[in-house]
This record gives structure tokens, C-alpha cells and sequence, in this order.
């Protein structure tokens, strides 16, 4: 089974804060030209713009190398900025759903593996002894987190904790549905 990274949505993401940089960086200049301007001081807000669009081009730059993970029931094959690494299960030790900040909002997929093993092509750090890599936020794949962790269960034999984040989705789309529910009822009633 094939996951992959949903390139449309994230390079919309990137394209924007791209367009914000440049944006920042035009208006920055443009005040900076006109002798009539209210803002006086526009050098920080210039360099801070043209550095928003310098990451933002970048990071649109590594979508050009595919990022899918080949899961299958000996282990795992990463296809990552234009690097393979075949895991099998016996070297990863687990995958977790990691939160980002304080919130269950767009977590990370995070993978820690056996010591002595290393994923070609990303950088991991250090926890309790072992390595530990930052894949892809959960909701940046192509099919949804749900089926992701799915996937990943049915063939790691286990090696999956993602229950705190799916309870928190379905607790997400149980409020939701009942807040549709309740503005159909209103409008019905």
C-alpha cells in the first residue's frame, strides 16, 4: 500500500506564504519610495518579508522530490527528498501521532526506530536513547488520518499510538454533526 503526500494542498500552503512575502516585500518598497508615507521605518518588515518568501520558495522547491511511504507486511520502504530507505519492522520500534504546539491540530507522524538505524535523507534527533524522525503531518497525505494510522496498524503488527489524536477527530466531527443537526433542526422547527 502506497501513502503518499497530498503535493496540491501543500504547495497551495507554500504558494501563499510565498505571495504574502512578496507582497510584504512590494508594499515594504513601495512605502519606503513614496515620500508621502505614513510608515518611516519599513528596512525590518522589508528583510523579514523577503525572508518569509526565501523559506516559502524553498519549501515549494522540496516538493519536487515525491514523499510515499510503501507499506507492506515485512516493513516499510521511504521514498524521501529523492532518497529511498527500506525499514522492516523489526528496526522500527513505533509510530506515533506527535502533537505540533499544545493542540491536536495537524500532528506530526513521527518515527522511532531501533538504535543504530538511520532514515537517508532526514533529520532526526535524540529521545531516550533512540532516533526519532519527523515524517509528515497526518493531515498532508492524500488519503485522511484515519486511514493512514489504518494502514500503518494493519501492517506494523501494533507499532502505531494514534488513539489520543483519533479521539480527538471523532470528538471533532461528533460536534459537528450535532451542530448541523441542530441548525437544520432550527430552520425546520
Amino acid at each position: 500500500m502506497r501513502l503518499r503526500r497530498d503535493t496540491a494542498k501543500v504547495r497551495r500552503n507554500y504558494l501563499f506564504v510565498a505571495f504574502l512575502g512578496a507582497g510584504g516585500w512590494g508594499a515594504a518598497r513601495y512605502s519606503e519610495a513614496d515620500p508621502n508615507s505614513v510608515f518611516t521605518s519599513t528596512g525590518p518588515l522589508k528583510y523579514l518579508a523577503a525572508a518569509l518568501f526565501i523559506v516559502a520558495a524553498c519549501a515549494l522547491a522540496s516538493l519536487l522530490w515525491p514523499f510515499v511511504i510503501h507499506v507492506h507486511d515485512d516493513g516499510m520502504t521511504l521514498r524521501s527528498h529523492g532518497v529511498t530507505t527500506r525499514l522492516p519492522w523489526g528496526s522500527v520500534e513505533m509510530l506515533t501521532a506527535a502533537k505540533r504546539g499544545t493542540g491536536w491540530t495537524d500532528p506530526m507522524l513521527q518515527i522511532r526506530v531501533a538504535p543504530g538505524v538511520r532514515i537517508k535523507g532526514r533529520i532526526g534527533s535524540d529521545h531516550d536513547g533512540r532516533r526519532v524522525y519527523n515524517l509528515l503531518p497526518l493531515e498532508d497525505f492524500t488519503l485522511p488520518p484515519e486511514q493512514v494510522v489504518a494502514i500503518l496498524r494493519e501492517h506494523s503488527g501494533g507499532k502505531v499510538e494514534a488513539q489520543d489524536y483519533l479521539n480527538y477527530r471523532a470528538g471533532k466531527r461528533a460536534v459537528a454533526r450535532w451542530l448541523t443537526e441542530e441548525h437544520s433542526e432550527d430552520s425546520n422547527g
